[in-house]
């Protein structure tokens, strides 16, 4: 569920939480009133659980607690500004951030471990009811090149146009990354060849400017640029793009260090700047 989407719903009386025992349409005479109580009373205790973990979620908030998990890539680019502007409108707010792949982050955010997280994702709004998410920015993938390869002048490449190159394979590159990549490459009708293996995006460029092999690398990882490599665009046609989104959880979502955080992330998404150098 969107945020927006959330909002519109509580505006609308429908923010009622309720738990259902029995989903039944009719209970049959063959159930025992016995084996009845005891499925409600199990309901009732799991909701006794989650209303807990809501209260705790909700006094953590309250008392100035921001507890963040974001995925290394938005680590270093989108939360840093913006916890630096968190901080200084709310200097006594006590942050703890950590790292977590999208499936880890969710996770924590639904024991109550977690307050906000920024994750990637190939749709959006996150296909969970019980977690909020707005998108911060789409991040379309690039082409990496060496300076000397041959199609380094284009603006545009087709991807079936490096189907005999070597590719360099990024390891970090796992969920959703790694699903974006492997359609793109299945539609521009191949397999990749890839020729070496880097730990990093970063460690990928180097190896780009190399010679060893082309790499495509989603545009929020290239803020900072080999010396050795130029960007260009994939043709529209076959373009992988990953999502970046905002995170949190409906039991703490109008809480200050919450809300903060989730504009900041914004207004740094907005403000991003792109890639400069060998770039088009």
């Amino acid at each position: 569920m969107t945020l927006g989407a959330a909002a519109a719903k509580a505006s609308a009386g429908g923010a009622v939480v309720a738990v259902q025992a029995v989903s039944a349409g009719r209970i049959s005479d063959a159930i025992r009133p016995g084996a009845v109580r005891a499925a409600a009373t199990a309901a009732a205790a799991s909701a006794a659980t989650v209303a807990e973990e809501d209260l705790a979620a909700l006094k953590a908030g309250g008392l100035g607690i921001l507890r963040l998990a974001s995925f290394a890539t938005a680590g270093a680019e989108l939360v840093p500004p913006a916890l630096a502007t968190v901080k200084a409108a709310l200097p006594h707010l006590e942050v703890s951030v950590r790292v977590a792949e999208r499936d880890d982050a969710l996770a924590m955010l639904r024991q109550g471990r977690l307050d906000a997280a920024v994750v990637e994702a190939h749709a959006f709004p996150i296909p969970d009811d019980d977690l909020l998410s707005v998108c911060l920015l789409s991040d379309p993938f690039r082409i990496i090149l060496p300076h000397g390869h041959p199609l380094a002048g284009r603006r545009t490449i087709k991807l079936q146009e490096l189907a005999d190159d070597p590719w360099v394979d990024v390891r970090c590159e796992v969920g959703c990354c790694r699903t974006a990549t492997d359609t793109a490459f299945r539609q521009a009708g191949f397999t990749p060849r890839r020729a070496v293996q880097a730990d990093d995006y970063w460690p990928a460029q180097g190896f780009v400017a190399a010679g060893l092999g082309n790499a495509l690398i989603p545009g929020l990882a290239l803020n900072v640029l080999h010396h050795g490599v130029v960007v260009r665009r994939l043709d529209p046609g076959i373009q992988p793009v990953r999502h970046i989104l905002a995170v949190t959880r409906p039991a703490v979502a109008r809480m200050t260090p919450v809300q903060a955080m989730i504009t900041a992330l914004r207004t740094t998404a907005d403000s991003r700047p792109h890639p400069r150098r060998g770039t088009t």
